[in-house]
């Protein structure tokens, strides 16, 4: 199959969640895949975001701790063209996955929480908690648990990129 084309890490606000992993999950692309990571277009966006909000002033400083700057993010709405041009959706939580579902059931095998997709989600749970309004402590462990899931998904991606074929596999099962 190769590396997916596009992934869109996909939250409620695109504040917090969806912009920490966002900034991760390239990261983690480009030092798993270096320059084949060029090609892969990696997007955030919210289901009820508000366009052009800045991410969270806490998200933004988790995320300066880790060494990326996430300061010139802006939320963006979860759109019918974001959605189909997705070739990975990674969602936060399965009310998300479902929204998306119930627009586009074409998606299915496609979108998966960020949990699901890294085999995490019998230790986890499938959902990634909001930090949203919470202390600078919350963003930390919100961030702790999306790197986990990160390092997961791109054990996974590394596996699908490896074989020979037409779509993503399922994913763990989850129970």
């Amino acid at each position: 199959m190769g590396l997916p084309k596009r992934i869109v890490v996909v939250c409620s606000g695109n504040t917090c969640r969806s912009a920490m992993a966002e900034a991760m999950l390239r990261r983690a692309l480009a030092d798993e895949f270096g320059g084949r990571a060029d090609g892969v277009a990696v997007e955030s966006a919210g289901i009820s975001a508000r366009e052009g909000d800045p991410a969270s002033e806490n998200a933004r400083a988790v995320m300066m701790e880790r060494g990326l700057d996430i300061s010139s993010h802006r939320a963006r709405l979860l759109t019918e063209d974001v959605i189909e041009g997705a070739d990975l959706m990674l969602v936060m939580t399965s009310a998300h996955r479902r929204a998306v579902l119930s627009r586009h059931p074409s998606m299915e095998g496609k979108v998966f929480t960020l949990n699901e997709f890294a085999g995490l989600a019998p230790e986890l749970g499938p959902d990634t908690h909001d930090p949203f309004g919470g202390p600078v402590e919350v963003y930390r462990a919100t961030a702790d648990n999306i790197k986990r899931a990160i390092d997961g998904a791109i054990r996974r991606i590394r596996g699908m990129s490896t074989k020979n074929r037409t779509g993503p596999e399922e994913p763990p099962a989850s129970e």
